[in-house]
């Protein structure tokens, strides 16, 4: 982040080649397509959720590497998905574990037309999350020392960076989990926006679905913060419960999110590029 503009970095992000995916699919209801991208379609995380979803057509998209995108896997899945012409497109990760029955989920989706639905809320799905302007430096501060002594590391590595290159890279606000800053939301800077995001499980209206439905410029990072801001009033949250692990397809450790910064450079380039 020392060397790069965020130009350089947008340039950089948008330049990226795409992994190599693969496509298959299971057969099912076609009303409900489900599309799960995964490292390994033959590995046990891609059995468990081709178990939890049984009975809905699945399409899993292989993908892994370095150059592994989750929105063009999901892109991709989706165009696929489209040609079964579904009334309903689950986007979900292969490392979730069962909780309702596949036929809860879609009796509760024969209940609603909004564009974007939503499963009842998980620490990885359905949470809220704030927009935060970042010209309070104490709190930055503060959120790193908390980041670094209760072993979060996403607060710990976006304080960090925000104070040490948030201004040359243009970064007015940062994504906060409500539920991770808790009672500190109040001691920093102004909220400048606040809504819930879909995160690991969301699930589609095949009217919204025109062309890509994630941004691809994003890597592995608010492709979903992004897509649930534009949604958030076709939305709405059913009875339907799904658990997963945390962090089960990238890992949690600090190098994530050093890598995933620069997904809150882009962030912050598409929402106040007017205003710089």
């Amino acid at each position: 982040y020392s060397l790069f503009s965020k130009e350089d970095i947008i340039r950089w992000m948008k330049e990226r080649p795409p992994a190599n995916m693969k496509i298959f699919e299971e057969e099912g209801d076609e009303d409900v397509v489900v599309v799960i991208p995964t490292a390994d379609v033959k590995g046990d995380k891609a059995r468990e959720s081709s178990e939890i979803f049984k009975g809905f057509k699945r399409i899993f998209v292989e993908s892994r590497g370095s150059l592994f995108n989750y929105a063009k896997s999901v892109n991709a899945g989706i165009l696929y998905a489209m040609k079964f012409s579904p009334k309903w497109i689950v986007i979900s990760n292969d490392d979730v574990h069962k909780v309702d029955e596949p036929s809860k989920l879609k009796d509760e989706l024969s209940t609603t037309d909004k564009g974007l639905v939503l499963a009842r809320p998980s620490n990885y799905h359905s949470y809220k999350v704030s927009l935060m302007k970042v010209d309070n430096h104490v709190f930055m501060k503060v959120m790193r020392l908390v980041g670094k002594i209760l072993r979060l590391p996403p607060a710990e590595v976006y304080g960090y960076l925000t104070l040490k290159y948030g201004e040359k890279l243009g970064i007015r606000t940062i994504v906060v989990v409500d539920s991770m800053i808790g009672p500190f939301k109040k001691f920093g800077g102004e909220i400048v926006d606040s809504f819930v995001n879909g995160g690991s499980f969301m699930i589609l209206n095949r009217r919204v679905v025109k062309g890509k439905v994630f941004d691809e410029t994003f890597i592995n990072g608010y492709e979903d913060v992004y897509l649930s801001m534009k949604m958030r009033d076709d939305i709405e949250m059913i009875n339907f419960r799904i658990s997963e692990d945390r962090g089960g397809s990238l890992g949690f450790g600090k190098l994530r999110f050093y890598r995933s910064y620069v997904n809150e450079v882009y962030l912050n380039w598409i929402l106040w590029k007017d205003m710089h």
